[in-house]
């Protein structure tokens, strides 16, 4: 069995693309710049749809991990945490717009599963 030598390269992209298997990765990034820093109440009424509060929280916290948001704590009673997109998420952003442009695209074009195209 040959063995593909070039998966490794390709190592951190996959698991960057594999956080956006999430649409609520992608919605919070695209909340954040189109309204820039948000608190986590403000945010979560910003994204379209319904995500819960667990979600959201599990979401930002992978986000922040992969440095693509920064996350400020004030030390205020009680405690305000603010969020925004990191430096490093801002030359992301416009590959982001390229890949929604083209799923739009091919969504147009491409049969549905299950269903013949025409």
């Amino acid at each position: 069995m040959k063995t593909n030598t070039t998966s490794a390269g390709l190592s951190p992209a996959c698991r960057l693309i594999e956080q956006f298997g999430s649409r609520w990765a992608l919605l919070v990034l695209l909340t954040l710049e189109s309204n820039g820093t948000l608190r986590f109440s403000d945010l979560r009424r910003a994204i379209p749809g319904n995500v819960s509060e667990r979600m959201l929280a599990s979401t930002l916290h992978e986000l922040e991990a992969l440095r693509l948001i920064h996350r400020t704590l004030y030390p205020e009673i009680p405690p305000r945490v603010e969020y925004r997109l990191a430096d490093e998420c801002r030359t992301l952003l416009p590959i982001l717009h390229r890949l929604i442009e083209w799923s739009r695209h091919h969504a147009e074009i491409a049969p549905t599963a299950g269903r013949p195209a025409k």
